[in-house]
Order: C-alpha cells, then sequence, then structure tokens
C-alpha cells in the first residue's frame, strides 16, 4: 500500500478545518439588519450558502425574504420581523441575537464591501476544498475516469461563474465607450466593423462577425456547410486574422485536403486518389508555403464535450491570440451530463456556446444540421423553425445563416441557378434579413463572390455610395421568409 491509499484510509484524512470567517459573516448580517438598503448590496454578491454557520444562512434567507415580501418599507420594522421569523417556527433566532448582530454592523459601505470579499473568498475556497475530496473519493470508485473528468471541469466553471460579480454600468459611461467605437470605425472608413467573411456581398449585409456574437450556419446534408466555413476562415486567415477550428466530423487530414484543393483550384478528387500531374505537385507545394504562413489552428478531437471545448477555447484565444472560433458541427458536442431528452442536450450545448463568446468576447460559428423538414415542403428553402432538435439555437444565436443550393432538388435547374448558393440570413439580431447569392464550386470545395464589380468596393464609404447596383448579389433584404424573426 503507498502513502496515498494510506492516507485514504485515515478518517483523518478529510478532517479538514474549512475556512471561514464568522466575525464576517456576524458583521455583514448586522449591516443587513441596521439599515435595509444594505440587504440588495449584499445580495448582489452573497447567496445563502456563502455562509458558513448554519444559524448565519438561515437568517440571510430570513432577511432576504422580508425583504422582498415588504418592498415597500424604508427600515427594519423589528416587531415584523419578529412575528416574520416566529410564523416560520425558528426558535434558535432570538431578539437577543439579532442586537448582538446589530452591534457588529458595517456601517461604511466601502468597509461593507470588503468584507463580503471576505466571504465570498471564503466560500470559494471551501467549494475548492470539498471538490478535492469528492475527486479523491470518486476515483477510488469509478471505472469510468472520463466521467469522473467532465464532472470536475463542469464543478470548477461553476465554482469559477460563481465568482463573477454582475455589476452595473451608468448609462454616460456606456454611451462614452460606444462614441469612441462609432468615431473609431468612421475613422477607418470601412464597410467591415466586425471580422470579414471575405465574401463582400455578405459582408455588406452583417458588416462582418463581431464579438460576443454566436454564428449559426445551418443547412441541410450536402448544401456545403464545412467547406463555406472552411471558405471563410480561410478568407480572415488571409488577412492575417488567427482562427480555430474544431472539427468533430472531418478530421484534420481531411479538413486540409479540401483547403489545398480549394487554394490550388486543383480537383478534390484527384487529390484523394493522388491522380495528379508533376506540375499539379509543383504547385501543392507552392499551395503549401502560402498556406503555412495562415495562422490556423485546427482540433479534431471527436465527441468533445462542451466543456472540454471551452477550456481548449480560452487556450487557442489565450495563447494563439485566435480571433473568432468555428464549430463543425454543434450536434456533434457533448453535453456536460446526459439530459432527459436530446433536445435538452442540445439546449445546453447552445447555451455555454453563447456564453462562451461573451466570455472570450470573439465570434464563435457553429455549423448545424437542419431536420428534414425542408425537404418535404414544396419551397426547399430553410425556415428557422426547421433547426434541429432545438428552439433554444434560434434564442441564443445572433446570426443565423442558411444555405441553400436550389439546383439540389431539380432534376433540370435553370441556367442561373446551376453552381449557386443561397446564403439566407434569416435572423441578424443587429441588423436586416436578407439573401446573398454565392458561386460553389463542388470540385474545389470552394466558395466565391459572384460580382466583379463588389471587388473593388470592399471597404470603403464612398465606393458603397456609388452601389453595389447592378452588379451585387445582395437581393432581397429583409424578405419574408414564412417564419416570425
Amino acid at each position: 500500500m503507498n502513502n496515498t491509499d494510506e492516507l485514504l484510509n485515515k478518517n483523518s484524512f478529510f478532517d479538514i478545518d474549512l475556512p471561514r470567517d464568522e466575525a464576517a459573516e456576524r458583521s455583514v448580517l448586522g449591516a443587513m439588519l441596521y439599515d435595509i438598503e444594505n440587504i440588495p448590496i449584499v445580495a448582489e454578491v452573497l447567496k445563502e450558502d456563502d455562509f458558513f454557520e448554519p444559524i448565519h444562512k438561515t437568517l440571510f434567507k430570513i432577511l432576504l425574504e422580508y425583504y422582498f415580501e415588504n418592498a415597500n418599507l424604508n427600515t427594519i420594522d423589528r416587531v415584523l420581523l419578529k412575528d416574520f421569523i416566529e410564523k416560520k417556527k425558528i426558535t434558535d433566532i432570538t431578539e437577543d441575537f439579532l442586537e448582538a448582530l446589530v452591534l457588529e454592523a458595517v456601517t461604511d459601505i466601502e468597509i461593507l464591501q470588503s468584507v463580503i470579499k471576505i466571504i465570498k473568498e471564503k466560500a470559494i475556497q471551501r467549494a475548492i476544498i470539498n471538490l478535492g475530496i469528492k475527486i479523491i473519493r470518486e476515483t477510488k470508485q469509478t471505472q469510468d475516469s472520463s466521467i469522473l473528468i467532465e464532472t470536475i471541469q463542469s464543478e470548477l466553471i461553476n465554482i469559477a461563474s460563481d465568482n463573477v460579480n454582475v455589476g452595473y454600468f451608468e448609462l454616460k459611461d456606456i454611451l462614452e465607450d460606444v462614441i469612441s467605437i462609432i468615431e473609431k470605425f468612421a475613422h477607418k472608413k470601412e464597410l467591415v466593423t466586425g471580422v470579414p467573411t471575405g465574401f463582400i456581398d455578405l459582408d455588406k449585409l452583417t458588416t462582418g462577425f463581431h464579438e460576443s456574437d454566436l454564428i449559426i450556419i445551418a443547412a441541410r446534408p450536402g448544401m456545403g456547410k464545412s467547406s463555406f466555413m472552411l471558405s471563410m476562415t480561410h478568407n480572415m486567415a488571409k488577412k492575417d486574422i488567427a482562427v480555430g477550428i474544431f472539427s468533430l466530423e472531418m478530421s484534420k487530414e481531411q479538413l486540409i485536403m479540401r483547403l489545398l484543393s480549394s487554394a490550388s483550384k486543383i480537383d478534390m478528387q484527384r487529390l484523394r486518389t493522388g491522380m495528379v500531374t508533376d506540375e499539379e505537385i509543383k504547385l501543392l507545394n507552392d499551395t503549401k508555403e502560402e498556406l503555412s504562413k495562415l495562422r490556423i489552428y485546427i482540433d479534431d478531437s471527436p465527441a468533445i464535450t462542451i466543456s472540454d471545448l471551452r477550456i481548449k477555447a480560452r487556450k487557442l484565444v489565450r495563447e494563439k491570440g485566435v480571433k473568432i472560433i468555428a464549430i463543425d458541427y454543434l450536434q456533434l458536442i457533448r453535453s456536460i451530463r446526459a439530459k432527459g431528452n436530446r433536445q435538452e442536450e442540445v439546449a445546453e450545448v447552445s447555451r455555454n456556446l453563447k456564453a462562451l463568446a461573451k466570455e472570450l468576447k470573439i465570434p464563435v460559428i457553429a455549423l448545424a444540421q437542419l431536420s428534414r423538414q425542408t425537404e418535404h415542403r414544396s419551397d426547399k428553402r430553410p425556415q428557422l423553425s426547421d433547426l434541429r432538435e432545438s428552439g433554444q439555437i434560434e434564442q441564443d444565436a445572433d446570426l443565423i445563416i442558411f444555405l441553400h443550393r436550389p439546383e439540389y432538388y431539380k432534376k433540370n435547374p435553370l441556367p442561373e441557378e446551376k453552381g449557386i448558393v443561397e446564403v439566407i440570413i434569416a435572423k441578424q439580431r443587429q441588423g436586416p434579413t436578407g439573401i446573398v447569392r454565392l458561386a460553389f464550386i463542388s470540385d474545389f470545395a470552394s466558395f466565391y463572390q459572384l460580382s466583379e464589380k463588389a471587388a473593388s468596393l470592399y471597404s470603403k464609404y464612398e465606393e458603397e455610395e456609388n452601389g453595389l447596383t447592378e452588379d451585387s448579389d445582395i437581393v432581397d433584404t429583409d424578405i419574408d421568409l414564412d417564419v416570425d424573426f
């Protein structure tokens, strides 16, 4: 038996003196009793379980209930409070106990806030210790360490998020910040204020992908979701934007094969079979040199959990300076815990992806599968109701893009439909909806801008004023997609 096993078998190993500060707890509760206006100040940061002493937990809960049930009072009426406590049949909170707390009250707001932080810090330390004990106990019992690791990651995220203070900001301060952002955009004279996709007409409609946004790109299989994502991230990387790609469906080799085909304009099938000429081998090596300069980071871990993804994404942003993350695709991400049904699991993943975008302050692109409903309608164009398995995706997303290839569903497509993909902006929280047409060349798994004129009109206001008119491929802005936006 090694030293660790000996420790585990000693009861004293878990006999830990947990961090707490009884005096701090008493002084904060006293402040809540002393001035009713201190109650929301304390409640903004602390919750019941942040107090260590059971009687302190009980009193904190009672004071919150009293506060919300007597919203018209501007002071604590001791008689009302006494009756309130007696009705709950709590006998250990006596008048003498309350009086003693008032005498220990912190009356200075700044000191009160400092003492609140002490209580919060002790609570977090206890949570970490309790998690450590849980890890030791469950490690001895579990047969599947991967489940334990997911649980640990989830609980660490919960502990960390509990330490985040939610504060308010004055309108005047926010206005200053927003005006500064607008002025910066004005001085740059650029049409695209977010991360550009490289497709001029799409960027004109969206102004690029913006920080903290969750962008959903959804389609039925065969529409080119992965190729569209790759084309965009390639365009971004060429503008020296660091990109992170989580590929849950394709291996990194398959992804790079597509990228090589797209960049070199060599048929994908010929690359896969090795049927290339010596001249094309040289072209591939030249393309390799060009692509090697790009800051694209690929993680092809299969069946990744949402907690793993959040940890990996944070590391990419911190260590590699990644400015945008793309995930292929959302429904393949596993939730932290098994839910009652698939819809709940997808909803949890969606919420976490939006939280990740806000936390890292970067755009997060997630590809998603659409349900088969589209194929049972005469009009195959996707609708928001087609989002597979969760309405939560529609709620969380800031931008929802559908891909639709009219020729895919027709035996004899019209000439103008061949090789055309409709990029449908079905939801945009900060802008208009509409459709942009792009060219899709399946042989190279690549998307291209249709408009020749648009290439010279990419980022200047004066050029925008001249107009993406006759040659523009933006159509039907704010069209009716037969759904409620």
